[in-house]
């Protein structure tokens, strides 16, 4: 029944049609590599803070881009920015694959963040344009959940495609998903740009001086923010660092075993992500979220005590059910207390905010990781979101009010 609605909606958008299936291409491609990058880096001998790194420099280069590409959807339109974005990923992705030392691959990793963080941050704008106060869950839901139906595809394939053909291989197949996004974005995407009410939105924009400071002022700006970088650390650090490390080193798992478990924490990501987004829509976004992050912080702890290949698949159903919950959700929330004016300024510095995660999570994780264990750092990111959430849950306020 609940994905009846959700074709129909489909349906009667198109610019959300296409826009879905372009990040089905998209996180295909980056889902390839997801599985095999900490051992692609372990062949150039580095530690696991080096490896790290690699996560970080990818998170610092959207962290740079994300504001300037907001500003750049403003300036020469959405539809652009989708098109170049998965280029500049696909040439990051072959330098990955020819690198012949660890700073080469870096150099190469960073190419990629700026490819995506001129992707992701354009698509937000995007569907930002496209919804309304009454259907946002949903649509960013039906986002989401392609977002993650092709990231729950891409793991899998990717560990087969190590597996038979090496571990550069999926760096090609990356590169090749990215050029077939860019091409489908040119020949299918429409702009959404708010042309016609252009001035009516640079005058909105002048009666607000410095309106990312304005931003950083608001409580409630900050904390969902601080929610999604809990998230993006957990997601870097903890689900495509630690957990295939964890999985290789404690349980002895090759990489299509490690795809696997990666695409079941997707894959649960999709159904947990369609009924929560629609049902915030009626109930309101607070408590998705907090209790979202709460089920997020479970799964963190059960990691930490896996001893078998089931119970590293049930840490990862319930991992997928809380990045489900509060995900989406958390977008949601941002786009309904920005203005409409401001939707390009404030998706970028939203996103911005949540790339630290990308920057500070998968190499302080993988600094306590080498100083202790996996177990410290788990624990470490379990603690820090649970403190946030709490955060949230006592001062924030509710954007959406409840329509039963």
């Amino acid at each position: 029944m609940i994905f009846q609605r959700i074709f129909r909606q489909l349906r009667s958008n198109k610019t959300l049609i296409i826009l879905c299936i372009e990040v089905i291409i998209m996180m295909m491609g980056i889902g390839l590599v997801s599985p095999i990058l900490p051992q692609y880096a372990r062949t150039f001998g580095v530690n696991m803070t080096m490896i790290g790194m690699l996560i970080t420099v990818f998170g610092i280069a959207r962290m740079l881009v994300d504001i300037p590409a907001g500003r750049l959807t403003d300036k020469i339109g959405r539809r652009p920015v989708l098109i170049v974005g998965p280029l500049i990923l696909s040439l990051g992705s072959i330098g990955c694959a020819i690198s012949d030392t660890y700073w080469i691959f870096l150099a190469f990793r960073f190419v990629q963040g700026i490819g995506s963080a001129m992707y992701t941050t354009a698509a937000m704008v995007m569907l930002a344009d496209v919804s309304t106060d009454e259907n946002r869950g949903r649509l960013m839901s039906f986002y989401q959940g392609c977002v993650l139906l092709g990231a729950g595809l891409g793991p899998t394939m990717g560990g087969f495609i190590a597996q038979y053909f090496g571990l550069q291989a999926p760096f090609y197949a990356f590169a090749a998903m990215g050029v077939i996004a860019s091409f489908w974005a040119y020949f299918s995407l429409p702009e959404s740009r708010p042309s016609i009410v252009k001035p009516a939105l640079r005058a909105a924009r002048s009666k607000s001086n410095k309106p990312v400071k304005a931003l950083l002022r608001n409580t409630d700006f900050i904390l969902i923010s601080l929610i999604t970088f809990g998230v993006f650390v957990t997601r870097q650090g903890a689900q495509n660092q630690i957990l295939p490390l964890l999985a290789s080193d404690r349980l002895s798992s090759n990489e299509a075993q490690i795809g696997f478990a990666l695409t079941v924490v997707a894959l649960v990501q999709l159904v947990s992500i369609f009924v929560s987004g629609k049902y915030s829509d009626r109930t309101g976004r607070k408590g998705f979220i907090t209790i979202g992050g709460y089920i997020l912080v479970i799964s963190l702890l059960m990691l930490t005590a896996v001893d078998s290949v089931r119970f590293l698949l049930l840490s990862c159903i319930v991992m997928g059910v809380g990045i489900g919950m509060c995900g989406t959700v958390s977008s949601a929330y941002v786009a309904d207390i920005i203005p409409r004016e401001n939707y390009s300024i404030g998706m970028g510095t939203y996103r911005a905010i949540s790339d630290l995660g990308f920057v500070l999570g998968p190499v302080f994780l993988g600094w306590l990781s080498d100083i202790h264990s996996f177990g410290l750092a788990l624990i470490f990111n379990a603690v820090f979101l649970l403190f946030v959430l709490v955060w949230f849950q006592v001062k924030a306020v509710e954007s959406r009010s409840p329509a039963y």
